[in-house]
């Protein structure tokens, strides 16, 4: 009978807890999400570059999955930026989550008196704009103005930099242990794209 009671209430306040900061796990689960699709096209754009992805997928098709996922980018931006301000766990105001440097959130880290928390909070602010440059510029001048398009979509390389240090120092997740060690293993395989691509780029250019 004791081990029942015992058992009935740690579901009980487990139940509480999911309850009271569901608001959290859908921001988490939501920055994810994000940071999956941020990596895959990413990776999908250095395949199409170097012709990789054109080994798997007809080209047509891999410029729709890559447009798709684009706009997912957005939406799951949306909801983690959202539920943020829903959430009781960490209090931000709405010019908190839209202007770099206004939040004072600190999760206890800093690097040379600067409050890396604060610096995440920025960073993944300055990534959303980033992506939303991104998507609208590849919406609205791929076919008309391919050489600003072009150049915008360079700011991807950025974006990735800033999202990598947003999660990276942002949350509790990848602060410590496996989780971090993945997340670094991560970063190095991004930068093996990103100098392949850029290998790439400059391959082309000397063909021309």
């Amino acid at each position: 009978m004791t081990h029942l009671l015992l058992a009935d209430s740690t579901i009980h306040l487990a139940s509480q807890r999911i309850a009271s900061s569901w608001t959290w796990y859908v921001v988490r689960a939501a920055g994810f999400v994000a940071v999956g699709l941020l990596i895959s096209l990413m990776l999908s754009g250095i395949g199409q570059v170097t012709g990789l992805t054109y080994k798997f997928i007809e080209p047509i098709q891999a410029w729709a999955i890559h447009k798709a996922m684009g706009l997912a980018l957005c939406a799951a931006i949306a909801v983690h930026v959202v539920f943020i301000f829903f959430d009781h766990f960490v209090s931000f105001s709405i010019p908190q989550l839209l202007i770099p440097w206004l939040s004072q959130y600190n999760n206890g880290t800093s690097f040379l008196g600067l409050h890396l928390g604060r610096l995440a909070i920025s960073m993944g602010i300055l990534a959303m704009y980033g992506v939303i440059i991104i998507i609208l510029s590849s919406l609205g001048w791929i076919d008309t103005k391919k050489r600003a398009w072009r150049w915008l979509h360079y700011l991807s390389y950025a974006v990735m930099g800033l999202v990598f240090i947003h999660a990276a120092s942002a949350g509790t997740d990848l602060r410590y242990g496996t989780f971090r060690a993945g997340w670094m293993l991560v970063g190095g395989i991004l930068l093996l794209g990103v100098i392949t691509r850029l290998w790439r780029a400059g391959t082309l250019k000397k063909d021309a």
